[in-house]
């Protein structure tokens, strides 16, 4: 479908650990270490799950790790808040206080002198939802600490600045650990942590809506072209390669996403009986 006057177009280059330099957004090829869709790895069965599953509630030092996927705007962020609420409605404040919810965007790696200077000066774009742009070997020694019983160092990182503002101490001894990201099933051994691989399946009008109005209508001033030519060329391309594809290692898919309360009051109901045993 592509034809000589579109590959002629001039977009700026975009930067996500590789400079790419055709005008497509993403690259096509990805290493196979970050490369979720093409590992070997099998969907789990139930019985696998459910060993896992034991495997948590008969350790007593390892929580249970959950893990929320989909794409930017799906309403990860807000349901991780909402089954920790409503864990705490039901009368259960001692575990919702040993949940430790962990965002995969504070694990973005972070720029070069060098490519903050490029990007400063307009020469270059960051693909956020590139794999090579997250630090999975960073995320995974803070999973394994947790899976431990131990507390762990946690970034946390500004989207605007493109930097790690600070570090973060999480509790010891969590029972409970949610983790959400656009590309949080997308690495084999960031799944290996999770009890219950969670996907929120949201459509892409709805998502493209909210983004546009977090986008506009945040602090200092977005031009909607501008906005609208990343989501054509930059998210659109990356969710479709990258972040859609590890809805295949979803135990559970949740339609309409954050909108669900029967889907997360199923979740927060899990984490209850956990706490019971």
């Amino acid at each position: 479908m592509s034809t000589a006057s579109s590959s002629s177009k001039s977009f700026p280059q975009v930067r996500s650990d590789c400079v790419v330099s055709s005008p497509a957004a993403v690259p096509f090829r990805v290493p196979a270490t970050f490369s979720g869709t093409v590992t070997p790895t099998t969907p789990r069965s139930a019985a696998a799950q459910s060993s896992s599953n034991l495997h948590s509630l008969h350790n007593p030092r390892r929580p249970m790790f959950i893990g929320i996927g989909g794409g930017r705007g799906a309403g990860k962020e807000y349901t991780c808040r909402y089954i920790i609420e409503k864990v705490r409605q039901r009368g259960h404040s001692e575990l919702a206080d040993r949940v430790v919810h962990l965002h995969l965007d504070d694990f973005h790696r972070e720029l070069t002198s060098e490519e903050q200077t490029q990007l400063d000066e307009g020469k270059q774009q960051i693909n956020v939802d590139h794999p090579e742009s997250y630090d999975f070997e960073l995320l995974h020694r803070v999973l394994a600490q947790l899976s431990q019983g131990e507390s762990a160092e946690v970034p946390t990182w500004d989207r605007d600045t493109r930097k790690r503002t600070g570090w973060q101490t999480t509790e010891s001894g969590p029972r409970v650990v949610l983790v959400e990201g656009t590309l949080v099933l997308f690495v084999k051994d960031v799944r290996r942590f999770l009890d219950i691989q969670v996907f929120l399946d949201v459509d892409s009008d709805t998502r493209l809506g909210r983004q546009v109005r977090a986008t506009l209508g945040g602090p200092g001033e977005t031009d909607l072209r501008r906005f609208l030519d990343n989501y054509l060329y930059v998210a659109k391309p990356s969710f479709e390669e990258f972040i859609w594809p590890t809805k295949r290692w979803a135990d559970v898919i949740i339609p309409k996403g954050d909108s669900n309360d029967v889907a997360i009051e199923l979740i927060a109901q899990r984490l209850i009986d956990l706490g019971q045993d």
